[in-house]
């Protein structure tokens, strides 16, 4: 290479050093090596005269420290290549300066030779960083690959944990939360997402669960959010289940104290008041949906067999027993249906005008694989996705008969639930809702009932 070259060459190194002040608004000292002095012409190639310094000094080192390219450009810092046997290392001087770099250069060398390259290597590994909680995000991504409950079922939990982080960190937002359209809400979850699991302490979430609370306008709308509350906890508490943790703790850092660590849900449950009778609205429905069939069985269906929405939605014929003396429906798994939990897969007795009304039904329909009308099931989803088309008409008549709850359907099947625990107690409507806990079934799906205390009655009193 002639000396024009030379020059061409140290220029171009040079210029991209000063794009790189530029650009990071530092300002790096320049290799003595490769100073522009020695590089204009007639200054003469770099002596060739061996380096007769011994390696425990620095200026044996002074030109073996250089900076390493990466990616086409020069780093700031300056590096020193190391060798022991067929193993070499290039170890960061972590400075800019030649005569600093090559002192470090120099005693890492001497460490070498008294303890091996990979002993140095290890020494100069970073001190370990404090450990810092994992975010929501992660910890909700780890959560779910360990969770074995339906999609929709986990869907809800972080959603409900969501809810409560944003609470807490004041993140509610607008509207714009909502749009999952144009962004706002992936923009609002991100938001969320980044916050260290250890910035939601008990107290923080009791801390927002009162304020919530205290916001409402007037005692009904204060009652609302008092459940609403009770449930985020219980639901995003469900992530932290004590079967999880262990794995957890494997794979992501906890912090000490768990967001929901001694914290009771409370006031999760409200005790069911249907808003019809269940005598009626069962005459009703022979009356008025007679011409509609479908919608007809999708209402015996929850009504005498108390039926979830997604178990009468994916519900097969093969898992009716239409023919034997104590006719039946079956909930079990199929190819596309998971129960909601191990009770959930019971055995449904069906009253006599029930079992005649579904066998004419297929009767004539002898090929259907569902009980109700529908598109092809889809694969299970994180959203509640139905369907039967049967689910719609259904309601608006429901709204027609005065059942006024959120969920006319779901009301449905509490009134079944409580038509079964005033005939055979609590522990049978248990079972026939397919209740793990008879405590729900107690709390939020049978209606109270009272007795009159006629105490003016005369006893019967035995001679």
């Amino acid at each position: 290479m002639n000396d024009k070259n030379r020059t061409q060459t140290g220029h171009n190194y040079l210029g991209k050093l000063e794009k790189q002040n530029k650009k990071t608004g530092h300002k790096y000292e320049i290799m003595p090596s490769i100073t522009p002095s020695k590089l204009q012409k007639g200054s003469g190639e770099r002596s060739k005269a061996p380096n007769r310094a011994a390696k425990d000094q620095q200026a044996y080192w002074k030109t073996k420290v250089k900076p390493r390219i990466v990616r086409g450009i020069a780093t700031p810092e300056l590096y020193v290549r190391l060798f022991e046997g067929k193993r070499e290392a290039w170890i960061c001087c972590d400075s800019s300066n030649v005569l600093i770099a090559a002192t470090k250069a120099r005693d890492h060398y001497v460490r070498m030779t008294a303890v091996g390259l990979p002993a140095l290597l290890e020494e100069l590994k970073p001190d370990a960083m404090p450990a810092h909680a994992a975010t929501v995000g992660e910890f909700i991504a780890n959560a779910r690959n360990l969770c074995r409950v339906r999609p929709r079922t986990l869907a809800q939990y972080e959603t409900s944990l969501r809810r409560i982080v944003a609470g807490v960190c004041r993140l509610d937002g607008d509207e714009r939360r909502f749009d999952y359209k144009t962004g706002g809400a992936k923009a609002w979850r991100e938001r969320v997402d980044s916050v260290p699991l250890d910035r939601i302490t008990p107290a923080a979430v009791q801390a927002w669960r009162i304020t919530w609370c205290a916001a409402a306008k007037g005692e009904k709308d204060r009652t609302a959010r008092e459940h609403s509350a009770a449930t985020y906890i219980r639901k995003a508490r469900s992530l932290f289940a004590v079967g999880l943790l262990d794995v957890l703790r494997e794979r992501i850092h906890l912090p000490d104290r768990l967001p929901f660590a001694g914290l009771s849900a409370a006031a999760s449950t409200r005790r069911f008041v249907p808003t019809v009778d269940a005598h009626t609205l069962y005459a009703d429905a022979w009356h008025d949906l007679s011409d509609n069939p479908d919608t007809l069985a999708a209402f015996l269906l929850l009504i005498a067999g108390g039926l979830r929405r997604a178990e009468a939605d994916l519900l097969p014929w093969a898992h009716l027993d239409l023919t034997s003396e104590l006719p039946y429906v079956r909930i079990a798994e199929t190819a596309h249906f998971r129960p909601k939990t191990e009770e959930s897969a019971r055995q449904i007795p069906l009253p006599a005008d029930v079992n005649r009304f579904l066998s004419a039904l297929r009767a004539g329909a002898p090929h259907a694989e569902f009980v109700l009308e529908g598109k092809p099931p889809k694969a299970q989803t994180r959203t509640n996705t139905y369907r039967a088309d049967a689910w719609e008409p259904l309601t608006a008549w429901l709204r027609t008969k005065g059942v006024k709850s959120r969920n006319p359907l779901h009301e449905v099947r509490k009134l079944s639930g409580s038509l079964v625990n005033s005939i055979a107690g609590l522990e049978a409507a248990r079972h026939h809702l397919g209740h793990a806990n008879i405590a729900t079934t107690s709390g939020s799906y049978v209606a109270a009932r009272s007795v009159t205390v006629d105490l003016s009655a005369k006893p019967n009193v035995k001679s």
